[in-house]
């Protein structure tokens, strides 16, 4: 529910404002409630809790303890405790302290509104105006719950009332604009945003929510340039959503304005990240996969080989999906995302065993997450390994009882197995829990085993015509079709699948539901069509199999040092001595090799790319410049573009990290013989 994760927003700004709220000393003076407060600003809130209960016992009158309980208690989303707790410090609470008992008022408006009793919640937050009513935080969140609600008029009100306050707003401006959206006057909505960047024209949020409006006018230029303005800024999450809610015949305006940010900022990856994402969603995988390789050559990251896998094995090309799967691996060997991609390609590949040992892999990192056991089980399930199957359904089920391809899974292995009573209840709960047909039912095919013909057909068709662009809908017709012995039209579904691009060929051949499709002439013919080599990416390591290939090995000598092992290398032509990190996920430089590196021509004004934050080994975040190393010689191993930080800490130790080791291929520390063996 969205008003729990405004309510928290809120929440963390009453932290933050409790100790400067004009308290009685009295209060402030005491011990654990001083604590506490101070407990709540690092973000411990279970131990300013403790206190608080201890300040409360020693206190009881202190309703600042009670309140600052509440709002720790419903940032925890312990809301029974949170209303127990606002409930007494209403009571205990100074009424001549209008400030806290307005918000006590407004606080407990919100527990109404995620309890889902909009009546109380309303009430509360007008006593809280009453009580206080230029407490601009309270009609701000007023205002969000009556936007929530649809009723537009009443949240203008309070967003009006905010800028009367303070005419130079943010969220009043963007409320009046929201709500102008909201009702289709998309003309008054560009007005107030307007105002919004012409007071703060580094607001990334001004511009992605006027794209939005500009987008629903027709005016395509102007929404273009909003979002790459706000992606500029800070990666706004809105901004980057609209990027894929253009028209089909806009996206070469996209990527035409995409391009010229990749030219503008040639150290920064993530234009031609956003360029490959937009070429996935339309389907363009070829162009994706050229604009993923151009981010990947100036940031080493695998989430652009994790994409790039996508894009392949779209494409049906599993060898290369793989390829660029394992390279990432190599950065990040414990990363679920990518276990669970590498095991669908290694099924889809046909090595169904390899899928079954993958998806075991992630199944011991991740015992808790219904998914693994549900994979691992399909998987199973096509290798006719039919109690292991049934086995991982049932733990799939148990984990999550409301996914309804789990107790699909199971009643068809129940069916298998000759139990059809079981099979029947099985089928039955499926109906229950997939009642809307969309991308990802099954309900069709439990309709059709429980003999429900017709509904099941229809259910099908709903699904296809819902979304007709969908590969997977006409695969899933396929199947459907096929269970039914409705062999023609199973194979016209087949057809379209492949089409629109459906290229999981081992698995079409391996799939118990085209088992009678497949021993038609039809079949033979339309897989004769499709089920071709892939021509678009074949170099010369496309038809190599990964499994038994051949490995180029690089010894490189390193010296111990105080527990850590330290390799030589060169940067820009600057021989160095770094550390060898596998847990740094970049190069580390400290502000001393920088200022060297600078004055003495190893680093040149082009090179600082901007900054960004990342976490230390203790926990802390710090704040970094972003530099492009233009060459990086590790052991005779040459790296161009290489991201680094700068590290502001003058002593902070010289780190390599996984910008540059991720792209050496696996590596080995081989102790005894003081080098690192890699392997490419």
């Amino acid at each position: 529910m969205k008003l729990k994760y405004i309510f928290t927003a809120i929440l963390s700004i009453l932290i933050g404002c409790v100790s400067a709220m004009g308290q009685p000393q009295s209060v402030m003076k005491s011990y654990n409630f001083s604590r506490a407060l101070e407990e709540a600003k690092k973000g411990n809130k279970a131990e300013a809790i403790d206190f608080l209960k201890k300040e409360v016992t020693d206190n009881p009158n202190n309703g600042y303890a009670f309140f600052t309980m509440a709002v720790l208690q419903a940032d925890g989303e312990d809301y029974s405790g949170a209303m127990s707790a606002i409930n007494t410090a209403l009571k205990k609470l100074p009424k001549k302290d209008k400030e806290f008992v307005a918000r006590s008022y407004a606080s407990r408006g919100q527990l109404y509104a995620i309890a889902g009793d909009t009546v109380k919640s309303m009430e509360d937050y007008v006593t809280a105006l009453n009580v206080n009513p230029t407490d601009a935080d309270i009609l701000e969140s007023y205002g969000q719950i009556l936007y929530e609600l649809k009723r537009y008029d009443e949240a203008d009100k309070n967003y009006r009332q905010i800028v009367s306050l303070n005419p130079a707003s943010v969220m009043g401006y963007m409320g009046l604009g929201r709500d102008a959206y909201a009702v289709g006057n998309y003309d008054e909505a560009v007005r107030q945003y307007n105002t919004v960047i012409g007071m703060y024209d580094d607001y990334s949020s001004g511009y992605a929510f006027r794209a939005e409006s500009y987008l629903k006018l027709g005016k395509y230029l102007e929404a273009v340039d909003d979002i790459m303005k706000a992606l500029s800024i800070d990666n706004d999450a809105k901004a980057h959503h609209y990027l894929f809610e253009f028209p089909e015949g806009k996206t070469t305006l996209v990527i035409t304005k995409l391009k010229g940010m990749a030219v503008k900022n040639p150290h920064n990856a993530e234009w031609y990240y956003y360029m490959g994402q937009l070429y996935n969603d339309r389907k363009m995988y070829a162009e994706a996969i050229e604009a993923l390789k151009e981010a990947y050559n100036i940031d080493a990251h695998p989430v652009f080989l994790e994409l790039m896998g996508d894009c392949y094995q779209s494409l049906g090309n599993f060898t290369k999906a793989l390829e660029v799967i394992t390279e990432a691996q190599q950065m990040r060997p414990d990363d679920l995302d990518l276990i669970s991609t590498k095991g669908d390609i290694l099924g889809e590949s046909g090595d169904i065993e390899g899928a079954i040992e993958e998806w075991t892999r992630f199944i011991d990192k991740a015992p808790a997450l219904f998914y693994g056991y549900y994979r691992r089980g399909f998987f199973e399930d096509n290798s006719e390994r039919t109690d292991d199957a049934l086995s991982d359904y049932d733990m799939a089920i148990m984990l999550d009882p409301t996914y309804a391809y789990a107790y699909l899974g199971k009643g068809d292995m129940l069916m298998r197995k000759g139990d059809n009573d079981k099979a029947l209840e099985t089928y039955r709960k499926v109906v229950e829990l997939d009642t809307i047909p969309n991308n990802q039912s099954c309900a069709m095919y439990a309709l059709l085993a429980l003999g429900e013909k017709e509904r099941a057909i229809d259910f099908m068709q709903q699904i296809i015509a819902n979304d007709p662009t969908d590969c997977g809908n006409y695969y899933d017709g396929a199947c459907f079709y096929s269970r039914m012995g409705d062999l023609d039209k199973s194979l016209t579904n087949l057809r379209k699948a492949f089409e629109l691009g459906f290229r999981r060929f081992h698995h079409v051949m391996s799939d118990d539901d085209l088992k009678e499709l497949r021993g038609t002439q039809g079949f033979e013919e339309l897989m004769y069509e499709y089920n071709k080599p892939i021509s678009e990416f074949d170099d010369s390591s496309d038809n190599n199999e990964l499994v038994g290939q051949e490995y180029e090995i690089t010894n490189i000598p390193f010296t111990a040092d105080s527990g850590c092992v330290s390799v030589k290398c060169t940067i820009n032509d600057l021989p160095l001595s770094f550390i060898f990190d596998t847990g740094a996920s970049t190069v580390s430089l400290s502000m001393v090799e920088a200022n060297f590196m600078l004055k003495n021509g190893y680093l040149k004004k082009e090179d600082f790319i901007g900054s960004q934050r990342f976490v230390d080994a203790n926990g802390g975040i710090s704040e970094g410049t972003v530099v492009n190393l233009r060459n990086v010689d590790f052991g005779g191993l040459h790296l161009n573009n290489v991201r680094a930080s700068i590290v502001r800490n003058q002593k902070a130790p010289l780190l390599l990290g996984q910008t540059v080791l991720g792209r050496l291929g696996s590596i080995e520390i081989d102790n005894p013989g003081k080098k690192l063996i890699i392997k490419r």
